[in-house]
């Protein structure tokens, strides 16, 4: 009986071993008994815990966490509000733009 392979993490972000990106470095996985079994520890594989684990994207984060389930929150600091312009117009250029349409 196959282990069916699934791309990406499990619902709450977390890697696991039957994602299809999921790596072994020692290459010791074999299924058996509709188990992914490690021959190197001769037990159920632990998953990301352990520390041959790898991810074929580079996406294994500490905490056994998905980088593909992970989103980024950025703020910005600065405010294009924050700048203020100080210009000063003089001859033609003064009557025909108004300091409004200075940003």
């Amino acid at each position: 009986m196959r282990i069916e392979k699934i791309e990406g993490p499990d619902k709450k972000g977390l890697c696991w071993p039957n994602c299809t990106w999921f790596k072994c470095v020692k290459n010791v996985l074999r299924e058996k008994e509709n188990d992914l079994w490690c021959d190197w520890l001769e037990q159920s594989c632990v998953g990301p815990s352990c520390a041959y684990a790898s991810c074929v994207r580079n996406q294994l984060l500490p905490e056994n966490r998905c980088g593909l389930a992970v989103k980024r929150i950025t703020k910005d600091i600065v405010q294009p509000t924050d700048f203020k312009i100080n210009v000063k117009l003089k001859g033609r250029a003064a009557g025909s733009i108004d300091m409004d349409d200075l940003v």
